[in-house]
């Protein structure tokens, strides 16, 4: 068997079946024309290497099949738009769904942190890699069947969701109560804090006395710095609302360093100590429940920390680009 045989063996495996013998007939057609045009040009037949070099620049016998079938794309231009605003959205909630899972693990798993966070952004990576594979196959499926098509031709513009304005470039945001809020209650949180205001959690004739476990004082710095970093956020998002690098930065610390906290309170295992003066079996029920209690609620402060930083990114990303539009 010839170069040309095999070569024409090999695009023929990946024809369409239906018109596999009138494509080969017609490129053996034209194969055979063009070693006739060399071999008249140079007065003699062609060698080996010169048939290689001709078949070459007909190209590989996938890339020639691949020009007789009618989908050359897995997903089509007309439907790429749809798949790629799919895609973003969806591992957009799976990466929040990981980051929280991340959180958990970190606070709750016996492992160090260190390893819990390489375990968790390892098993992450490969969650984002198989549902951005399944997305990758449903809009395949879809742009075989055409259902998009049909989509494309029915839809109104009546149909369109009603959105807010759009904001004009250039003009300012309105004064965001929120910031004061939070600027406000951080301000109030370190005077408490430091002990420069009273605040008794517990009233005086309760009979019990609630107090921090020995770990608080190990917190207590890192406990002012993400408090004044959370300031600092609020300061920047009420004056100066255009910095979204800074912004974006301030909220992975303050994310990053509730979740830390949140840690090394889960891992210490007591975070108040309860006393009675009188009835110490009402002081053990009510350091039980507090200790269950808050053993669930350091999870769920952890989980909400990371939630509200994905979505303060994911609004920054979307301001970002609106201003840049």
């Amino acid at each position: 068997m010839d170069l040309i045989e095999r070569y024409l063996g090999a695009v023929r495996w990946n024809l369409p079946a239906d018109r596999a013998d009138d494509i080969l007939a017609e490129l053996g057609d034209l194969i055979s024309a063009r070693v006739e045009d060399r071999e008249e040009a140079l007065g003699r037949s062609l060698g080996k290497d010169e048939i290689s070099k001709l078949l070459k620049e007909f190209g590989h016998p996938l890339a020639v099949a691949g020009q007789y079938h009618d989908q050359r794309a897995l997903i089509g231009p007309e439907v790429f738009p749809f798949y790629w605003f799919a895609l973003r959205v969806w591992l957009a909630v799976v990466a929040v769904i990981e980051a929280i899972q991340i959180g958990g693990r970190v606070i709750v798993g016996s492992e160090h942190i260190s390893r819990a966070l390489a375990h968790g952004v390892g098993q992450a990576f490969e969650t984002l890699l198989l549902h951005a594979a399944l997305v990758t196959l449903a809009f395949a499926v879809i742009e075989r069947t055409g259902w998009l098509a049909t989509y494309l031709e029915r839809w109104k513009p009546e149909e369109l969701p009603e959105l807010p304005a759009l904001r004009v470039r250039g003009r300012q945001r309105p004064w965001s109560w929120e910031s004061v809020f939070g600027i406000a209650f951080g301000i109030a949180f370190l005077a408490w804090w430091s002990g420069s205001i009273e605040l008794p959690l517990i009233p005086h004739n309760a009979g019990v006395t609630v107090h921090g476990a020995p770990v608080w004082a190990d917190l207590y710095w890192p406990v002012v710095l993400l408090v004044w970093v959370q300031i600092v956020q609020n300061l920047v998002t009420l004056l100066r609302p255009g910095w979204k690098m800074v912004r974006g930065t301030l909220v992975i610390l303050a994310t990053a360093g509730t979740v830390a906290i949140a840690a090394v309170l889960h891992q210490a295992g007591r975070v108040v100590i309860v006393t009675a003066a009188t009835d110490a079996a009402q002081a053990a029920r009510i350091q039980d429940s507090l200790d269950k209690a808050l053993e669930f609620g350091v999870v769920i402060v952890a989980a909400i920390t990371i939630f509200q930083g994905a979505v303060e990114l994911w609004k920054l990303f979307r301001e970002q680009r609106l201003a840049d539009a």
